[in-house]
């Protein structure tokens, strides 16, 4: 009391404080493993504090993810900070970001408030917010075509690729931590598991749902020879397998071997045109259909056509030995090495004496046949039409058809049109074939490509030889410019022309694949296993550089590069016989074999690398780097894959 006066005395009633909050509604949600997802939030203060933003125990929006049996998957989610103060009766609108669980299923998401560092508002008796959460894969895959070998080297590392199909309604994605990789499991043909988190494939891009992709993946072979089974299985990285949710893993068998094994695709050097990449092209197989010109300029760009020099109507051919002979010999060609040679004609023919200003010496009457013999110094030219006769011995002599439309035939050797030349070479007879371009040509392609191919692919066969024989030309240099063998382009003669071939010849008579106005050497081959190999890695053009070997482009010839050729492999009239083969060889194959061509023991083998590649991943091997317990050697491809170990192609992992 103040001066005895009562105060006045007012009945109140505080409430305690308390934190409370109501949550605006929110619709069922449905998600796919692993996503990321953003969900609006509408909450109101109802408690009769102020939520603080900041300072020691602040209020931040947050989350729990329950299974369908009540249990935490999440519990302690990410925090959204208010942003400001909250006061009683005040709505913020907000949002969480979470991701979802890895596993299909029915989930709840709960929306809470919490007090850092004292608890959630759920503890205080404030309900949170409850909503429905159904989480599916959203993935399905198809495996396609694979490079998955029928049999592999024991602990060998081999590179192989996958195509893969996606077939659900989510896009892989090719990076983040939660990316989509290829993998594989390995187990025995009985079922027993080798290898189940194998080495992943990285996806090259994100893929969308219903396109494929190719992915290139190392494989580790088990230690142990043997079957096993190898499955393509996708992986949600750092959540699971597509195929613990159904999808089909692709299996397929293989066996693991003692040896060195070669994959390989092609025949011959790969440079230039693919004779049967040109028959692909020709038949339209890959979906696009090209012309003779167009494939010419498919396996040599930047190229153009021009006509032969009217100055040099004629190509001079080597008919006898060294040519067609060893691994050069063309099919059914003759080899010819001898002293004599006998010639005769349904015409008859000239002999002339070329060192005398190609005088006359004899005349043969049709079906007559005379002789040519190696002298010392000389060919002595004998008339066997009747009794044999001498005629003369003369430096060299030519023979020249009185029809030209009638060939002349080397009894010894084959039939040829044009013109015929004989001199002595140390007691051996030198016989070569004078003839026109286009006459050459039609003893060529007969035996250089199938002539019931494509007329397209034919005349591309025409330009190239054409071009590749005018290249050649040695003038006073030699006294031949090809030979009649693989050394060059194999010539047959007038007895293995065909009408296709000859129409092919015809159709681009006189005309010739030029780049800076002259004629190029248009290199071909059989077939060069899906890429052609660049001129820069062709022959001497591959040089040491410190350990290994390089290539070293030619800025005159860059039309010789590396171009791919899908083509060459998907050819199916006719199929590529050379389109895939294998060659298994044991370590002490391949010890023997550089022992042999290189003098080197590199004792035990232990690994093989041939990732040294005109182009990365695809190209044509340049060398090959064995490891063996002695010694480690790198070796030209050339050198050794074709011609050591005799392998069709450099075209092989």
């Amino acid at each position: 009391t103040i001066g005895g006066v009562l105060p006045y005395r007012v009945p109140t009633v505080v409430g305690a404080l308390h934190y409370a909050a109501a949550f605006g509604a929110m619709s069922p949600m449905s998600a796919y493993w692993a996503e990321t997802k953003t969900l609006a939030v509408k909450l109101t203060n109802n408690g009769n504090i102020p939520w603080n933003f900041a300072g020691a125990n602040p209020v931040d929006l947050s989350y729990h993810i329950l299974d369908s049996a009540g249990r935490a998957v999440v519990w302690d989610g990410a925090r959204t900070p208010l942003g400001a103060d909250v006061l009683p009766g005040a709505s913020k609108d907000l949002s969480i970001t979470f991701a979802t669980p890895g596993q299909s299923g029915s989930y709840t998401l709960v929306v809470d408030l919490v007090r850092e560092g004292i608890g959630w508002f759920e503890g205080a008796g404030s309900p949170p917010a409850r909503v429905p959460l159904s989480v599916t894969s959203g993935f399905s895959a198809g495996y396609a075509g694979t490079t998955t070998p029928g049999q592999v080297t024991i602990g060998a590392t081999i590179r192989l690729a996958t195509t893969i199909v996606n077939y659900g309604p989510r896009a892989w994605s090719a990076s983040g931590a939660n990316r989509v990789s290829l993998s594989y499991h390995i187990a025995t043909a009985a079922g027993d598991m080798v290898v189940w988190d194998g080495a992943r494939g990285a996806l090259p891009s994100d893929v969308p749902p219903f396109s494929q992709v190719t992915v290139p993946i190392t494989v580790s072979v088990p230690q142990g020879v043997g079957d096993y089974v190898i499955s393509w299985d996708m992986v949600l990285e750092g959540v699971a397998w597509f195929s613990s949710t159904g999808v089909v893993t692709k299996r397929e068998p293989f066996t693991v071997v003692s040896g060195v094994v070669f994959y390989g695709s092609g025949f011959g050097h790969g440079l230039g045109m693919s004779q049967y990449g040109a028959q692909g092209w020709a038949t339209g197989v890959t979906g696009l259909t090209l012309n003779a010109e167009q494939i010419v300029a498919k396996y040599y760009p930047g190229t153009t056509f021009q006509f032969v020099d009217a100055s040099r109507p004629q190509v001079r051919v080597l008919l006898s030995q060294p040519s067609s002979t060893g691994r050069y010999r063309c099919g059914d060609n003759r080899f010819f090495a001898g002293s004599a040679g006998t010639v005769t004609s349904d015409g008859g023919f000239r002999v002339l004496d070329e060192a005398s200003g190609n005088a006359e010496i004899g005349r043969a009457g049709p079906k007559q046949q005379w002789q040519f013999v190696a002298q010392p110094g000389g060919v002595a030219v004998w008339d066997n039409s009747g009794t044999p006769r001498l005629v003369r011995i003369v430096p060299s002599a030519a023979v020249v058809p009185l029809d030209p439309n009638q060939p002349l035939g080397f009894i010894e050797k084959g039939v040829y049109r044009g013109n015929l030349r004989f001199t002595s070479l140390g007691g051996t007879l030198r016989a070569i074939n004078v003839a026109t371009w286009d006459d050459y040509l039609r003893g060529v392609i007969p035996l250089e490509m199938p002539t019931a191919w494509h007329p397209e692919a034919l005349k591309a066969q025409a330009y190239a030889a054409r071009s590749y024989a005018y290249n050649s030309y040695k003038g006073g240099s030699a006294d031949y410019d090809v030979s009649d063998d693989q050394s060059d382009q194999c010539y047959g003669g007038s007895r293995v022309e065909v009408a296709s071939s000859n129409a092919a010849v015809t159709a681009t008579a006189g005309k010739l694949i030029t780049f800076n106005n002259a004629a190029i050497r248009a290199y071909f081959a059989s077939s060069n296993g899906g890429y052609t190999l660049p001129y820069g890695c062709f022959g001497n053009r591959v040089v040491r550089s410190g350990s290994t070997w390089v290539c070293t482009p030619d800025p005159n010839q860059p039309f010789l590069g590396a171009v791919p050729d899908p083509a060459d492999r998907a050819v199916a009239s006719p199929a590529n016989p050379r389109a895939s083969w294998t060659v298994t060889l044991t370590g002490t194959d391949i010890r023997n074999a550089v022992l042999r061509c290189n003098g080197i023991d590199i004792g035990a083998l232990q690994a093989v690398d041939l990732s040294n590649r005109s182009v990365p991943e695809v190209g044509h091997v340049i060398s090959v780097r064995l490891i063996g317990s002695f010694n480690t050697v790198d070796l030209q491809a050339e050198q050794f894959l074709r011609t050591c170990l005799a392998l069709r192609s450099t075209m092989v992992r």
